[in-house]
């Protein structure tokens, strides 16, 4: 499943997130956010997101066993993360929306940035804008 660069820009495909949430919302996402907090979790993401879509195919390029695989995939389909799907070649699974294919390539940023160096700005503050009168 690939996506556009253009695709990764949540601000202006949905400027509401510029703006404070209920507090069951603010719940909702530390909880997808620590779904997914896990390096094998992770990694077996990507790989569905690169095409590995069974457990098999995602555990080679996650470099861990099948059953590993298999179990960690039936968690993420349990917690909403993945979706299976049947097909005519069997059982596959791909990450249940873009959202969540947003947080990895988030997350993947972080992890190959040196703590050390400053991290880029991605907004900038909004300055209000008066009418001329």
């Amino acid at each position: 499943m690939a996506i556009e660069a253009e695709d990764l820009n949540l601000f202006t495909s949905d400027p509401t997130v510029l703006e404070r949430f209920s507090e069951l919302e603010y719940e909702r996402a530390a909880l997808a956010i620590r779904e997914l907090a896990d390096p094998l979790r992770l990694k077996l993401i990507h790989a569905l997101c690169l095409d590995a879509d069974t457990p098999q195919k995602a555990a080679v390029w996650a470099g861990i066993s099948q059953a590993v695989a298999e179990r960690e995939i039936g968690a993420m389909v349990d917690a909403g993360l993945v979706a299976r799907r049947e097909t005519a070649r069997g059982t596959v699974y791909e990450p249940r929306d873009g959202h969540l294919v947003v947080q990895l390539h988030l997350a993947i940023a972080h992890g190959r940035e040196d703590p050390a160096e400053p991290h880029p700005k991605l907004i900038a503050r909004r300055r209000v804008v008066r009418a001329a009168r």
